[in-house]
């Protein structure tokens, strides 16, 4: 279990002291023994890039030390982030990772920590599940737990226990108690092979949520400043062909990743008269299903790894660790 801080980390009284081991295990009804470590202590608000390939180094030397599953203790706000981050930068798993937080604060009467805390070590520790997921509240009464593909989901709510959902791809499956019930739709656990840790962030990425009024000049600058950007397009992912944002992204040169604003779907371009001005900005690459936060994270993890324009497409198009259903017909 690696402690990286967060709510699930905080006292009643919010003074932000982390509990010790025997009060986070306390009252749990332990499914295998657990080896507990503190990377380091921080909101997740003020996790950078390379605080995500810290956590990926710290899961690597458990999963090389012989763990079989890794529990991630995680603030909420951003832990979209590193989830999708983990996929990418941990390479053949044959155990699960899994990420967990609370919504309330860890020492609080109606803490929810504890028990999301209960089903995130069942999940690790019995769990047919290798990959990277996020264990969390499947409801407001905060007993069972929703298994999600962890470059999948979303936070969906600022205050609810069921803060987490994934909006383009069904539950791995859920837990209660020592139950954990699985579908089809994951990866399983594998014969121990030999994790790899795949290093390398490019954190010049930006992300642009398009809107009414958008100017040209506002997306120039912010393609000026980085080496990619994320688009959040409105519908099936549009952006305006009149004012010149067209032009700008053009003018940059740099790859583009074009994803849907909508809370479901995802990029569905082809069907309109505007789609083959969009289409024809030679770098601007349909995101497909991919949420917002992991399509900046795999372009940042692509980008640190490939520079020519074909291949960041390519790679950007193809499923790494689950992240997108399919490619669409431009």
């Amino acid at each position: 279990m690696l402690n990286t801080g967060g709510t699930i980390s905080y006292a009643a009284d919010g003074s932000g002291l982390t509990w010790s081991p025997e009060a986070f295990l306390a009252d749990i009804e332990m499914p295998a023994r657990v080896v507990y470590r503190e990377v380091f202590r921080k909101a997740s608000i003020n996790l950078t890039p390379a605080d995500w390939e810290a956590i990926a180094a710290a899961v690597h030397d458990a999963l090389r030390g012989g763990a079989d599953g890794v529990v991630v203790l995680h603030g909420t706000d951003t832990m979209a982030y590193t989830a999708a981050a983990l996929s990418f930068l941990l390479q053949n798993l044959s155990v699960p990772v899994v990420l967990t937080g609370a919504m309330r604060r860890g020492g609080a009467p109606d803490s929810d920590g504890r028990q999301n805390l209960a089903n995130a070590l069942a999940v690790a520790a019995l769990g047919d599940l290798a990959e990277v997921c996020v264990v969390f509240s499947r409801d407001e009464r905060g007993g069972a737990g929703a298994i999600l593909r962890g470059n999948r989901v979303r936070k969906r709510h600022s205050g609810a226990l069921d803060a987490f959902a994934s909006p383009n791809h069904p539950p791995l499956g859920f837990v209660e108690g020592r139950t954990v019930r699985l579908g089809p739709a994951r990866v399983a656990r594998a014969p121990r092979g030999k994790p790899r840790y795949a290093p390398g962030i490019n954190a010049s990425v930006c992300r642009i949520p398009y809107h009414p009024g958008c100017s040209a000049a506002f997306v120039a600058q912010a393609l000026a400043g980085a080496d990619g950007a994320v688009v959040e397009g409105t519908g099936l992912g549009h952006v305006a062909t009149e004012g010149g944002i067209l032009d700008a992204i053009r003018q940059s040169g740099k790859p583009v990743v074009l994803v849907s604003a909508c809370w479901e779907g995802g990029v569905g371009l082809g069907g309109y008269d505007v789609d083959r001005e969009i289409l024809a900005a030679g770098n601007i690459i349909p995101g497909e299903d991919m949420t917002p936060e992991t399509a900046l994270v795999k372009l940042m993890w692509v980008l640190a790894r490939e520079r020519a324009l074909d291949r960041v497409r390519a790679r950007m198009r193809e499923p790494i660790a689950g992240e997108l259903t399919e490619t669409r017909a431009e």
